[in-house]
């Protein structure tokens, strides 16, 4: 039987900074409530353990989430393939499974789909056209809300 899994990117994903450095674009929490009933929730970032902890206590939404992978917990960066493997590894993920990848870098996206077939969301407010075109990119959008959203009305 498929699993869902909906992986996570940290910064300039579940929360953002506006040109005066004030969080905006936050993950809402009722919107987790509904997802986390579809599938597990991770967190997958380039950034250390530390921080990652950090921002989750700041945004309030640590109990949603199963695991916290960070640069410094598997050893490497995105989108290094290898990092991929690892999350597939440690979560027991099969091909049969239906994952969410949400990322802000393009390239991190694409190693994923190379690799795994994952369901890639950009997450930026670049409308660069050339990300649009791409089939590897499920969609793009200017936060995170707007596509799970979308995703929990048209996919789970």
């Amino acid at each position: 039987m498929s699993k869902n899994y909906f992986i996570f990117d940290l910064d300039n994903t579940l929360y953002k900074y506006d040109k005066n450095y004030q969080i905006i674009n936050t993950i809402q929490k009722y919107i987790l409530d509904d997802l986390i009933k579809h599938g597990e929730l991770i967190i997958f970032s380039n950034a250390t353990y530390s921080h990652c902890l950090y921002w989750i206590q700041v945004l309030d939404v640590k109990p949603y989430f199963t695991n916290i992978f960070s640069s410094d917990i598997i050893e490497n960066i995105k989108p290094n393939p290898l990092s991929y493997k690892k999350i597939v590894e440690l979560c027991g993920i099969t091909s049969k499974d239906n994952v969410y990848f949400f990322d802000d870098v393009p390239i991190n996206l694409l190693s994923s789909y190379q690799e795994y077939k994952w369901n890639t969301y950009l997450i930026n407010d670049d409308n660069n056209l050339e990300n649009k075109k791409n089939k590897w990119l499920k969609g793009q959008y200017s936060n995170i809300n707007d596509c799970l959203k979308f995703i929990l009305t048209n996919n789970t």
